[in-house]
């Protein structure tokens, strides 16, 4: 008979102890672990729609994922599956690069955006975009879309949309080789047999649809050389309305015609003293519904003009907010279209990001931003090069207010209070509570310092700075 082992009870504890440490660090990888934040507002523009927009910052990498979420999980579920494998499979690729992203001056990321296209009342197409950058000489894409109708809680197919029998798909597919065969960029690097290969079968489409537009969407690769980028087809409503089913024809009517709205004069500043005491407040990642408002009427008692770094998604979504920012006489500067990092997306990224941010932030405010702030500050050549190309300065900050960070108002005051200067750029966000709860004793404070509170662009010329180049603000 085996006699039975008997262990001291230390070594006993001390294998214990050690079990539940291998389980840990082998299921986590802690490097990776760092500040994370998720918040869901409800877009104005588009009723029944909740934004469930999360962020992380780690050592490793730096992600953004907007996902729309509706009150009908049913709907709700191929959206946050599509998203969660995007994000799956982006950590995997983290965790095997590991080795190479700890040996660089670089993190890796991954940026999800969402953005709604009205059909109507009830019924929106959602275009998720997928941008992940992991190590090499360019990221990945992809493109994802969803129609949703919150009237019969149910997804759109394209089969609901246009008459699939050959006699509309013919003229539909001719539709699309026209409009691909116009684009001149596209000429040397289209593959014909991908693009009929893409086109042969329907069901597999990526679509979206407007009152203005059926858009077709390809990957990149899909069906031209990578140098030609993802591809998007915009085809004019009118066109294809003898191939629209009945339904989705009543669901497109053609708004009444409306007159533009006057443009958002800026109002004219007051000439600054060269020997005065001032400072730039500047809030980023806004417009919030909830937020914005209470820290745009703190600066109207306190008389203070501000700076606000928008990000064109936000603006898209609460455009009355974005144009009381502007009628108030702030300052709008580009925050990016979607909180990407600009820094691992190349030149042709990071143009888009800043001009459809551009757009959206002029369409919303009637204001053209003046400025740039890249998303974590994050930027490199290519991002300097295109703000110049653009003839805008990019903004960082030389008191950073951790508002983000600590959540807690005491904080925040105590933050900029030990670092403020004459000339100093503060770093705030309009998406934290706290931040306006802070502001009313800071700017108290500020003022019996002697400060006036003006925006980035009159810091700027009282500084005397060129047009484009980096500027951080004056530290202690």
């Amino acid at each position: 008979m085996l006699k039975r082992l008997k262990w001291p009870s230390w070594v006993l504890f001390s294998i214990f102890i050690a079990g539940i440490y291998y389980f840990i660090s082998s299921g986590t990888d802690t490097s990776l672990q760092a500040f994370s934040r998720t918040e869901t507002t409800s877009p104005a523009a588009f009723p029944g729609l909740n934004l469930e927009t999360r962020t992380k910052e780690t050592t490793s990498y730096t992600l953004a994922i907007s996902t729309p979420i509706t009150e009908f999980e049913n709907l709700n579920k191929p959206m946050k599956e599509w998203t969660q494998t995007q994000e799956k499979d982006f950590l995997e690729l983290v965790k095997a690069n590991r080795q190479f992203l700890d040996s660089e001056e670089f993190r890796a990321h991954l940026n999800i955006k969402a953005e709604p296209k009205k059909v109507s009342d009830t019924m929106y197409t959602l275009v998720f975009e997928a941008y992940q950058y992991t190590g090499g000489a360019n990221g990945q894409a992809a493109v994802k879309t969803f129609t949703i109708d919150l009237a019969n809680q149910k997804m759109v197919q394209l089969a609901d949309v246009i008459r699939m029998d050959e006699e509309s798909l013919t003229p539909l597919r001719a539709m699309i080789k026209n409009q691909i065969g116009e684009k001149e960029e596209l000429q040397d690097y289209l593959f014909d047999d991908l693009l009929d290969e893409a086109l042969e079968n329907p069901s597999s489409w990526k679509w979206s649809l407007s009152g203005k537009n059926f858009t077709l969407y390809f990957n990149e690769y899909e069906i031209a050389a990578g140098a030609a980028g993802a591809v998007k087809v915009k085809i004019p409503i009118e066109q294809i309305r003898p191939l629209l089913k009945d339904e989705i024809a009543l669901h497109l009517k053609l708004p009444d015609i409306q007159l533009p709205e006057p443009e958002v004069e800026e109002p004219d500043a007051a000439p600054l003293d060269p020997n005065g005491k001032y400072i730039a407040l500047t809030f980023d990642d806004g417009p919030h519904p909830k937020v914005t408002p209470l820290i745009l009427d703190i600066l109207k008692k306190h008389n203070a003009k501000a700076t606000f770094y928008m990000l064109g998604s936000q603006a898209q979504f609460y455009p009355a907010l974005a144009s009381q920012v502007a009628e108030e006489g702030h300052e709008i500067g580009n925050h990016s279209d979607s909180h990407a990092d600009l820094s691992s997306l190349g030149e042709k990224g990071i143009r888009k990001e800043m001009e459809e941010a551009s757009g959206k932030i002029k369409e919303a405010s009637g204001q053209f931003p003046a400025t740039i702030r890249p998303p974590y500050g994050a930027m490199n050549e290519d991002v300097k090069k295109i703000a110049g190309m653009a003839h805008k300065p990019l903004i960082l900050w030389s008191v950073d207010s951790l508002d983000w960070k600590t959540l807690n108002a005491s904080a925040i005051q105590k933050s900029v209070k030990a670092n403020a200067v004459p000339g100093s750029i503060v770093l705030m966000h309009d998406i934290h509570k706290p931040t306006a709860e802070a502001l009313p004793d800071l700017l108290t404070y500020l003022e019996k310092e002697g400060y006036e509170f003006i925006t980035v662009s009159q810091l700027l010329s009282l500084q005397e700075q060129e047009v484009t180049g980096t500027f951080f603000g004056k530290r202690q």
